[in-house]
């Protein structure tokens, strides 16, 4: 049985299966708008000056006066944040709102049901809501996670109207030889995939596990056909994102040519002996010439092991050495939670805490690297003409005290002014060194495993 985690559950009963909702787009002209005094992000510090915005992107300086003026009065603007892993867990306008009130914009969604996606694209369309790319189910090997997940642990609670096969080609898909390829990756683009999620967990063990139903729901996909999977979807336009558990894994996805590690290895805190989850600098060089990026989902380390400080620390140590080797090797480390919508200022923070990233750094990841990876094709994670008028407010600098990038005044989408968020909804960011002082609490009332 997979680790227990709330947050799936929910998140699979109220939004359903899903397919990417689509962004509504700016609109095409208005009236263009000044906003004044502030000091705006460029990548590597605040400049003071003003922007202008109109038809939903920022544009130069026009020729006549604007006709609206916006005195930031010296506050700091930076592009908004994004989560590459996220569940969405709650009602698709809750989401969006609890998710624009903590800055994030952008959400990567992966390993959901299919079946739900127009009510889904629905309910995201219109101003201000967030825009989401999803990956539909996943792909894995019978028995595989998250087949135990959906078929032993939701379906009695929130499906008791599905029948254990129906989860199969919905919520994940089998893939036990070359021939399954192709039908699979066929299915998942009629369903409107975005990109493709697969499952591989403890690849050195294949063997050992796939026929053990010991190991139901801790197993993935043959490691061998890692590598025609991937060349398939990449032949089709679709992007592979892997859940990983151990070092193994990582290497097994970065030979194969895999463009997202969903997790880091021992994300999580790992089990037993660390050595099975700790890379080489040789890995984390190889996967900087495979242009593979890490998405570390680094902070549910604490959550899983805060009551044991012993272990929080050596789980720590470890995720701190391996991230600071993808670092110094160039692997991209993008910001992603698998957990609230609005909780990828956390993980950065935890990043922060870790020793991992420094506030700048951390910043343009939130900001502007997780963004353009979310939506590569999108002019977004910069503030400068030609680009998407969408942009956070600040009363702080978040490079000298990352909490400031919680203390948001005003939220602007494509040029749309989101109203501000009920009291309850209100970002806070609680970051004194160490993490485990750090965090908040999460819920964990239900037994549900995590989505992974």
């Amino acid at each position: 049985m997979r680790r227990l985690f709330a947050l799936f559950a929910l998140s699979a009963w109220l939004l359903g299966a899903a397919a990417a909702a689509q962004p509504a787009g700016p609109p095409k002209d208005g009236p263009t708008v000044a906003y004044t005094h502030g000091r705006w992000w460029n990548g590597s510090a605040f400049v003071e000056g003003a922007r202008y915005v109109r038809g939903g992107m920022f544009v130069a300086r026009p020729a006549r006066r604007p006709d609206r003026s916006v005195d930031l009065a010296g506050a700091y603007v930076t592009p908004p944040y994004a989560d590459a892993h996220n569940h969405m867990a709650g009602r698709a306008s809750d989401v969006s709102l609890r998710a624009t009130a903590s800055g994030v914009f952008y959400l990567m969604n992966p390993t959901i049901l299919a079946s739900a996606a127009p009510a889904l694209r629905r309910a995201l369309q219109g101003p201000g809501k967030i825009d989401a790319v999803l990956s539909m189910g996943a792909i894995t090997a019978p028995g595989g996670h998250p087949e135990a997940l959906y078929v032993d642990v939701l379906r009695p609670r929130v499906y008791p109207q599905m029948a254990p096969g129906d989860f199969l080609g919905d919520a994940f898909h089998y893939v036990t030889s070359p021939a399954d390829i192709a039908p699979v990756l066929d299915r998942l683009v009629a369903q409107h995939a975005q990109f493709v999620k697969i499952m591989l967990l403890y690849s050195e063990e294949y063997a050992r596990r796939k026929d053990d139903p010991a190991f139901r729901g801790n197993r993935g996909m043959d490691p061998a056909l890692v590598a025609p999977l991937v060349a398939a979807a990449h032949a089709r336009g679709l992007r592979v994102a892997a859940h990983i558990e151990t070092a193994a894994d990582f290497r097994a996805i970065v030979r194969a040519g895999v463009d997202e590690a969903a997790h880091m290895p021992g994300y999580y805190g790992a089990k037993g002996p660390l050595d099975a989850y700790r890379i080489t600098p040789a890995d984390a060089r190889a996967a900087a010439r495979a242009r593979i990026v890490v998405v570390p989902t680094a902070s549910l380390a604490f959550i899983n092991n805060r009551e044991d400080p012993a272990r929080l620390a050596v789980v720590e140590a470890m995720q701190r050495a391996n991230l600071l080797a993808l670092k110094r090797a160039g692997v991209p480390l993008l910001i992603g939670t698998d957990q609230q919508p609005g909780d990828a200022p956390d993980e950065a923070a935890y990043l922060i805490t870790l020793g991992v990233l420094t506030p700048r750094e951390a910043l343009n990841s939130l900001s502007d690297a997780t963004p353009r990876y979310i939506f590569p094709g999108r002019r977004i994670g910069r503030l400068s003409p030609g680009y998407e008028a969408s942009f956070l407010v600040l009363a702080g600098d978040p490079t000298r005290d990352f909490a400031a990038s919680q203390e948001i005044l005003r939220r602007v989408k494509q040029g749309f002014e989101i109203p501000d968020p009920p009291p309850e909804l209100r970002p806070r960011l609680n970051n004194p060194p160490p993490p485990i002082a750090r965090a908040r609490p999460r819920p964990t009332a239900t037994a549900s495993p995590r989505a992974g």
